[in-house]
């Protein structure tokens, strides 16, 4: 009883309950700030210039992918693509982040001067897709290239094999069976995402052909005509905001990757003269001594590197071509690659 009545008379003093009002109108005050109105939702936009997707080219694609898919203020997507596609896994790789994003988030993709091939897989992944009137787009189909020779040559007495594809990995016709296959999948990833939108023909559909925007729209290839504004209002809309601001992914992941290349490079502000030393002693070693490669002391540079840098890295020692690899095989590792990747009329004249 004694503290409940030292506690009545602390919070009649006017100094107390004036202290303890202002904590707790603190208090509400970041609960609504930062719990009920977070701040304005943001749409991010995304943009491709022409790119022809490879490992490479895909792998900075998804890290803008990952970004907007990370950052829970972005409530919305707008992609803006120009592509002919490019390799078949890369091209694949992106429909399939495109297609996790938009299981996120509405991802709208505004299709721009081409979107063929591979480039109008990764367009299957979006939430709703945009070109303008005069956009190339479709191109539904594949390339393998090189393909093997009609007559295959006589094998190598001297080396044993365990089958007759072994070194080939099949034979022409298998090829041409292979890239039919891989041609029908994409035609019915078309026809999976596209669903009742879709209105043209099997046989049309993979005959490889490219249509404008509007014969895109018209088949069912493409949800409609507009440009930026209409995919950013359209956005908008699938996620249900308004009073939203604009994200310019790129360069908001441009930003990130010059910081983390900074926190690697800072270091060498602090490397000793010793370690400096030491590292160009081993550079100049390998140079004056003709015969010793470079290769065999990439391990010890790199390893140094990781101390002068305080940071694990990967030596280039890891990388090996074949004749590193392999230095007695007489074989030149290759085989056909397959593409997704329009070539353009161009092409048939040559």
């Amino acid at each position: 009883m004694n503290r409940l009545a030292l506690l009545g008379r602390l919070a009649g003093n006017v100094y107390v309950s004036g202290l303890l009002l202002a904590v707790l109108g603190i208090a509400v005050g970041y609960l609504v700030f930062f719990q009920v109105y977070p701040g304005k939702p943001k749409i991010g936009i995304i943009d491709i210039p022409f790119t022809v997707i490879t490992d490479n080219s895909a792998f900075e694609i998804g890290a803008h992918l990952d970004y907007v898919s990370r950052d829970d203020s972005i409530k919305a997507v707008v992609i803006r693509l120009t592509s002919p596609g490019g390799g078949a896994a890369p091209s694949e790789h992106l429909f399939f982040e495109t297609r996790s994003l938009s299981q996120k988030k509405p991802v709208v993709m505004v299709m721009n001067e081409l979107v063929a091939s591979g480039g109008y897989m990764m367009s299957l992944g979006a939430t709703y897709t945009f070109a303008k009137p005069s956009s190339f787009v479709g191109n539904v189909g594949v390339i393998l290239s090189p393909l093997p020779p009609v007559l295959p040559g006589a094998p190598n007495e001297s080396d044993g094999f365990s089958g007759p594809f072994k070194l080939d990995g099949g034979s022409r016709r298998d090829y041409m069976r292979l890239a039919d296959q891989l041609k029908q999948s994409f035609g019915a990833l078309v026809r999976i995402q596209r669903g009742d939108r879709l209105v043209i023909s099997q046989e049309e559909l993979l005959s490889g052909r490219i249509y404008s925007g509007i014969e895109g729209v018209r088949l069912g290839l493409v949800d409609d005509i507009g440009g930026d504004a209409d995919a950013i209002e359209k956005a908008a809309s699938l996620a249900g905001i308004s009073n939203y601001e604009l994200v310019d992914v790129n360069t908001e992941v441009s930003r990130i990757f010059n910081e983390k290349r900074n926190r690697i490079s800072e270091p060498l502000t602090n490397t000793t003269t010793e370690e400096i030393t030491a590292l160009l002693t081993l550079l100049l070693d390998a140079s004056e001594n003709a015969g010793q490669p470079l290769e065999g002391l990439e391990g010890q540079i790199g390893l140094l590197m990781a101390r002068v840098l305080d940071r694990p890295l990967l030596s280039r020692a890891g990388r090996q071509s074949q004749e590193g690899a392999l230095p007695e095989f007489p074989l030149k590792i290759t085989g056909p690659n397959v593409y997704f990747l329009y070539v353009g009329p161009t092409q048939e004249s040559r």
